[in-house]
């Protein structure tokens, strides 16, 4: 029987853990030429959540375009990927393609063969403008097939947050945020899980986007969705689960999305017909072992001060880091070194202050610097 569970991006035919309402809140919104700033920890459903949105909105005419700004390199890079989503939209309709070939002057689009799609559309651009010249450029002409199009507009910007990292990013939000304030046929979502840096881009007075979206957190599944999500899928793939092992796998995870999934998905494969209590111990601990080399990545990126930290929180969230006792307990050093660790920490979403209390974002990652820290 093949596994029921899914642990990378979810196809749009996959079952999809609870989020109806979500659904419904986000679909209205963009149905309404509203602007949302959608964010939450890494790997919570975001793109899954939005493209579902979009496939929505397509079947009912919109244009739905979705453009994934991990990794941007340049204004160059940042702005051909937009051109090259909108080329790729209106081709599969020729007078449309040819309308935007007419309008977006600044770049071609190009399709070549391609041994693994058949035929891929890249662009490439037309006019000797650069940098935020060719921005102002590609937008205005985009902002005209948008305000031309028959029918509404859905664009969505996946990791977003990735422009900040760009020496010319004020600039580039203040264009953007002039230009996109003219689409008046469309409904901007701006998606990423890097939450200290998207909540500062559109809540800070002095930045550009301030106050120009709707600010919409994903919060964790809740215990009774997800139970039943996990329950059912195991029936699907003819095997029996009871609440009360589905419960545990919930709590353990608090309700966090890919862990829905993904612990489900190793109990599902060294499983009888029938999930006892072994099982699950022996799936968490797969899923873990294969998780290693992304937890091992993480950590790699941290200074030994963030490390320690981070450590210490994994063994024992807190709500005063900054304690004699706290920090004598884990080594930590002075208040300055904690100071700069969780400033750093929180920028990266590895941790966060929830209920006044400082932890890990990632429950899983926590449990594993845990276990690695004690040797298991």
């Amino acid at each position: 029987m093949q596994n029921p569970f899914y642990f990378r991006e979810l196809p749009l035919s996959a079952p999809f853990c609870n989020r109806q309402h979500e659904m419904k809140e986000l679909t209205s919104h963009a149905r309404n030429k509203a602007n949302v700033v959608l964010i939450s920890p890494r790997r919570y459903g975001k793109t899954s959540l939005v493209k579902r949105v979009q496939n929505k909105l397509a079947k009912q005419g919109s244009a739905a375009i979705y453009i994934d700004f991990f990794g941007v390199d340049s204004i160059e890079d940042m702005t051909a990927r937009l051109v090259s989503r909108v080329y790729a939209f209106s081709q599969k309709n020729e007078p449309l393609f040819k309308k935007v070939v007419k309008i977006i002057t600044a770049w071609r689009p190009v399709l070549r063969p391609d041994p693994e799609y058949g035929i891929s559309l890249t662009v490439e651009p037309t006019s000797k403008k650069k940098g935020i010249d060719l921005l102002e450029d590609t937008l205005s002409a985009v902002g005209r097939f948008i305000n031309e199009y028959e029918k509404s507009c859905h664009i969505v910007f996946d990791e977003f947050q990735e422009i900040v990292e760009l020496q010319e990013a004020l600039q580039i939000e203040g264009i953007m945020r002039s230009h996109i304030q003219t689409h008046a046929n469309a409904s901007y979502f701006f998606v990423g899980s890097r939450r200290r840096i998207l909540n500062d881009m559109f809540n800070e007075k002095k930045r550009p986007f301030y106050r120009s979206t709707i600010n919409y957190p994903l919060t964790p599944l809740p215990d009774e969705e997800a139970v039943g999500f996990i329950t059912q899928q195991f029936k699907v793939g003819g095997k029996v689960c009871s609440e009360e092992l589905a419960k545990k796998i919930v709590e353990t995870v608090n309700g966090y999305p890919y862990y829905i999934q993904r612990i489900p998905y190793s109990i599902f494969e060294i499983s009888g017909k029938q999930i006892k209590d072994d099982d699950y111990a022996r799936g968490f601990r797969k899923a873990v072992e294969e998780e290693r080399p992304v937890y091992e990545a993480l950590i790699q990126s941290l200074s030994l001060q963030q490390i320690k930290l981070i450590s210490a929180l994994a063994e024992q969230p807190t709500e005063s880091p900054f304690s004699a006792e706290y920090m004598s307990k884990f080594g930590l050093g002075s208040i300055g070194g904690v100071q700069g660790a969780i400033k750093k920490l929180i920028t990266l979403d590895y941790i966060e202050v929830k209920d006044k209390t400082y932890r890990i974002v990632d429950p899983v990652f926590g449990i594993w610097i845990r276990h690695m820290k004690n040797g298991d």
